[in-house]
């Protein structure tokens, strides 16, 4: 696993210090960040690194227990087209895990499995607290320590980071990010905001379990 004082493929140095400099850097180890180091191995780009505050497929992992994929994973359609849960071309939960629809924790493993297979540089436990671009070079402030890129993806996502105050009030809410489980929410009577795939996802769980939703 690559640290921020190591140095491999043809990346230089920055003068003045040991640390390597990455062709690209990679924000973010969930869906996008492992889809796109594929794409980036598939172009032949070897330095790179993959950083991220927790582990390879944390935000899935923290899913509510309930929670599945809504679209179905296939190894295959009639019409050519990828798995929509897929991540790169050839690649489908339905032939690792043979399952159509799903956990959080199922296709974080799904991600780790991947990663592992394609031997991905991470740097995991590792959060990026202040990028800044210097003289053509981006300097990525971490709690690691400062990592050197001449490209960055930010593939961080937004399930991790609910908004809370979008409107006066909103604080005493619970957002779906927080919930580990609808089985353990207290109470039979809920008020959902939002319509999405998560307010859905929510009312249909509360409803299967008798709640006034």
């Amino acid at each position: 696993m690559p640290t921020d004082t190591e140095v491999h493929g043809d990346g230089e140095s920055v003068p003045g210090g040991n640390s390597h400099t990455y062709d690209v850097i990679v924000v973010g180890a969930g869906a996008a960040g492992v889809g796109v180091s594929i794409a980036l191995i598939h172009a032949g780009v070897e330095n790179f690194l993959i950083v991220d505050r927790n582990t390879v497929g944390a935000s899935f992992d923290s899913w509510p227990a309930e929670t599945r994929f809504i679209t179905p994973s296939f190894p295959s359609n009639s019409i050519g087209m990828l798995d929509l849960n897929s991540i790169a071309i050839g690649i489908s939960p339905a032939y690792s895990m043979k399952i159509e629809h799903p956990t959080g924790p199922e296709f974080a493993q799904h991600l780790r499995d991947i990663a592992e297979y394609f031997e991905l540089p991470l740097q995991e436990n590792t959060d990026v607290k202040v990028i800044e671009k210097k003289e053509g070079l981006f300097h990525l402030e971490t709690s690691q320590g400062t990592l050197f890129a001449n490209n960055v993806i930010w593939s961080a996502g937004e399930y991790q980071y609910p908004c809370t105050d979008v409107f006066t009030g909103s604080e005493l809410c619970r957002h779906t990010a927080t919930v580990p489980s609808y089985a353990e929410l207290e109470g039979d009577d809920f008020l959902i905001i939002g319509g999405y795939e998560s307010g859905v996802d929510a009312a249909y769980h509360l409803s299967n379990r008798n709640k006034k939703v």
